[in-house]
């Protein structure tokens, strides 16, 4: 089997809701992902899909996908696509960095060896555990809502009733006031319910060991406190809550570091950032191996992120899985049929051949480049 096309397609995903509160103020109305479809002469096509949240989230963008694609599409042209640990190598070699380009193309390629077997994707990835994978939500205030501790409160309630039982709540804004969301959130948790802090890298050294020395008698995990990871070494010095690490873990060498340095407990590997599903195994492999717990994720996008997510949580020991994300939940715009719907809090990947998907090729529309 060789493949013999590639193209590749820009679709706007705009937010349920619209732009949502962050760290750095508000986010984009919609984001812009990148979908990849890789075509054999066997007649098996696959998909793989990236969506960097617009410029201020991680290092990757959404011009800088595009830009990177044809590049890395040519680099694998006539290659075999079973051949999935030796293309990393390639690609890695002849296009440094920006493993975020990479990422949809080798989430097609696990798409085409999936079909090709009869097999889904979480067989691929080492086996399917039976147990559904547990979900968290992230809690967003719109610009209707008042940022107020209460205020984050009550969206927690509100997505309770939608059947979630872990929320993320966001902070990294004035110590003050995210001691005050953390306390009003942790208030109203019920007997299975788990709240996360995350502050996604905003809170100074001394910021962060403030509001996790006001906050240490709380049921909370805190997330990505400050924004290297010399600062977040330093900072579990001083925290004894469950710390979980995100921006900062992009490679395997990342956990071992954090690892040796007891920066953290809970690693949360995400997809579209570490380079795609090849990488992000052999990151959650390390992990198990290490005793850390992982969370399964990705940055953003539609029905093909959540899919190949869902296989990669779903192929990871429960014993070891805080809870995985579904994307779906937070963008308007479909673009693949197929795709595993969560049911209450929990979501399970399908069992049908690849990713077990569909694509909408009128949503994606006309593609932006064609390698072949």
């Amino acid at each position: 089997m060789k493949i013999t096309r590639i193209n590749i397609y820009a679709v706007d995903l705009p937010g349920k809701g619209g732009s949502y509160r962050r760290t750095t103020g508000f986010s984009p109305d919609s984001n812009s992902s990148t979908i990849v479809k890789i075509d054999t002469d066997a007649g098996i096509s696959g998909v793989g899909e990236i969506c960097p949240l617009g410029t201020h989230y991680m290092r990757g963008w959404a011009e800088g996908v595009r830009a990177g694609a044809p590049h890395v599409a040519r680099l694998i042209l006539g290659e075999d696509p079973f051949h999935v640990d030796r293309l990393n190598r390639l690609w890695d070699v002849k296009f440094k960095e920006d493993l975020f380009v990479k990422t949809p193309f080798d989430m097609a390629l696990y798409d085409i060896m999936g079909q090709a077997t009869g097999r889904p994707v979480s067989d691929l990835l080492g086996g399917r555990y039976d147990a559904p994978v547990p979900l968290y939500r992230t809690v967003h205030l719109f610009r209707e809502h008042e940022d107020t501790a209460e205020t984050w409160a009550k969206r927690c309630i509100d997505y309770r009733g939608q059947g979630y039982r872990c929320f993320q709540i966001k902070a990294g804004t004035a110590p003050d006031a995210d001691i005050a969301r953390i306390e009003a959130v942790c208030d109203i948790l019920e007997p299975g319910e788990t709240a996360i802090a995350d502050a996604n890298t905003g809170w100074s050294l001394t910021g962060a060991i403030r509001v996790a020395n006001a906050v240490r008698h709380l049921p909370v995990i805190i997330e990505q406190p400050c924004r290297t990871m010399e600062e977040c070494i330093a900072f579990r010095r001083h925290c004894s809550l469950p710390v979980k690490l995100d921006e900062v873990m992009e490679t395997t060498q990342d956990v071992i570091r954090g690892y040796h340095a007891g920066a953290m407990d809970i690693v949360a590997i995400k997809i579209g950032r570490v380079g795609g599903l090849t990488k992000a195994r052999r990151m959650r492999e390390l992990c198990l191996d290490l005793g850390l717990t992982v969370v399964p994720d990705d940055v953003w996008g539609s029905e093909i992120v959540t899919s190949a997510l869902a296989h990669f949580a779903q192929s990871t020991h429960p014993k070891y899985t805080l809870n995985t994300t579904d994307l779906t939940d937070y963008v308007e715009v479909s673009t693949a049929d197929g795709c595993p719907e969560r049911d209450g809090a929990v979501l399970s990947a399908s069992t049908a051949p690849g990713l077990g998907l569909t694509p909408r090729m009128e949503v994606l529309g006309d593609p932006v480049a064609v390698i072949e």
